[in-house]
């Protein structure tokens, strides 16, 4: 099937690489259908478009490319929604907001996306956790550690 994109253009597309949103996204609830496009072949950016609206797409990253360690907890009611059985199953992505001057981009860390990639379910989670920052700096200078 064929879909207009806001980043890439007139694009083919399976309908089996079609994640479904069941609830939408918060701000974009009549939204359900999204596809993942790599923003380049060696770029850590993953664009999640809109398949039903070309001007929709949010630039995601994994958050392993960010931070180490990023963990949280499923409850009951989205482990079924999205019918996970194992934890291997899962993509786990973050939503970037991508500023004027790139070095003051960030991404949100208390809202990840989270898809069962086998069964093609996705759905953006709200953590309850401080750890994590809605606008954590992905640019920011590394800190080094002390010896």
């Amino acid at each position: 099937m064929e879909i207009m994109t806001r980043d890439f253009g007139r694009l083919e597309i399976k309908k089996s690489d079609i994640i479904s949103f069941k609830l939408g996204l918060p701000g974009f609830e009549s939204l359900k259908d999204f596809v993942l496009l790599p923003l380049g072949e060696d770029s850590p950016f993953i664009v999640m478009q809109s398949v039903d609206d070309p001007d929709i797409a949010f630039v995601t990253v994994e958050p392993g490319n960010l931070i180490q360690n990023y963990e949280f907890e499923i409850n009951d009611k989205t482990e079924k929604e999205l019918e996970i059985k194992k934890i291997s199953d899962l993509l786990i992505l973050n939503i970037i907001t991508l500023k004027d001057e790139i070095k003051r981009s960030t991404a949100n860390l208390s809202a990840p996306i989270v898809i069962n990639i086998e069964d093609k379910l996705g759905k953006q989670v709200i953590l309850d956790d401080q750890r994590y920052q809605v606008r954590y700096k992905i640019f920011a200078p590394v800190e080094e550690v002390a010896e």
